[in-house]
């Protein structure tokens, strides 16, 4: 009797710890964290993995919470976003919606040189948002723990630069943070070890980095045409002359011109940077690879303007005289 009693109040004691465990919320932060489930990985060896990341405490609660309820098959290879905040049946209930959402994707093109409210116009027109999410989203979401290269962005400052502007698959229920994070993840893959060493090399910051190519990418077109680009800004940068970038005055009026008029350079604004010296606050749109690197190996040269004619041709001058004349010529 006594011996059947004892059988039963373990058995108790266990029930009770397996419900505490699979109910109570993970430690971890509530931000999104990337995920990865291997071809042919199994349930122990998903719940090992999910608790090397810190997303689940208890891996045997993880294990005896999917085989009771009969997800043991239903674990599918692929990427995940995962709060780090979770209990283990809400995060397993994450994945499995994950799954099932597959089924329905849409495909989505983020053009380079695109802002976050045009981001936001795309993302919205394609119904994954409702117009202005991904703008609150780039404005107050914290990924600074998932991604090292958010290090040295200003407080203050957006994630506009960092969403990196591709052609994009994003399951049909998907959220502005899911959406943020998947741009975020591209970034990181895109700006390789070597390119992130040399700007440490350079003395410089991926912020830094970004506000110039945001720059170069409104500005010109061509990598080897932008690199000339970014050297003659760099050479503007070094002896203390204005950037004078059209691309920023017309990132402050909206107008698009190709030759902002001379008013519009004399507005007063942080973003003129043929009023205020240096770089910009910050940038003016999610600036391509190509220009990243243009940025990060700039050609050397010796010019200080440059301009592009009715015919697309790219002339670069050394003095405002030469620069001058070339204007009348191509613009007369």
């Amino acid at each position: 009797m006594k011996k059947a009693l004892l059988i039963i109040i373990i058995i108790f004691v266990v029930l009770f710890y397996y419900k505490h465990e699979i109910k109570t919320p993970n430690s971890g932060e509530e931000i999104f964290y990337h995920f990865a489930i291997a071809k042919g990985e199994g349930v122990s060896q998903i719940a090992d993995e999910l608790k090397e990341k810190k997303l689940i405490k208890n891996e045997l609660a993880f294990e005896l919470y999917v085989n009771i309820n009969g997800y043991r098959h239903r674990f599918l290879e692929g990427d995940y976003l995962l709060k780090g905040n979770l209990s283990i049946k809400d995060l397993v209930q994450d994945v499995m919606d994950q799954i099932e959402s597959r089924s329905a994707e849409v495909s989505v093109s983020l053009i380079e040189g695109e802002g976050v409210k045009e981001m936001d116009e795309a993302l919205a027109k394609a119904n994954l948002i409702k117009a202005g999410e991904l703008i609150d989203v780039s404005n107050d979401y914290e990924f600074a723990n998932e991604f090292d290269f958010l290090a040295d962005k200003p407080g203050s400052s957006t994630l506009e630069g960092y969403l990196y502007p591709d052609t994009y698959r994003f399951y049909a229920n998907t959220t502005p943070e899911k959406i943020v994070a998947k741009m975020l993840r591209n970034f990181d893959d895109k700006l390789t070890p070597e390119m992130r060493a040399e700007i440490k090399k350079q003395g410089r910051t991926v912020y830094q980095v970004l506000t110039l190519a945001s720059i170069v990418e409104k500005e010109m077109f061509g990598y080897e045409s932008r690199r000339q680009v970014a050297g003659v800004f760099y050479n503007r940068l070094k002896i203390g002359m204005p950037l004078q970038s059209d691309a920023t005055v017309n990132y402050i009026t909206g107008k698009g011109m190709t030759r902002p008029t001379i008013a519009d350079t004399k507005i007063d604004n942080r973003y003129n940077t043929y009023k205020y010296y240096g770089l910009p606050p910050g940038t003016i749109c999610n600036p391509s690879i190509e220009s990243i690197k243009a940025v990060i190996y700039p050609a050397s040269n010796n010019y200080l303007y440059f301009l592009t004619t009715p015919d697309n041709q790219i002339i670069f001058s050394k003095t405002m005289d030469e620069h001058l004349k070339n204007q009348y010529k191509y613009f007369k």
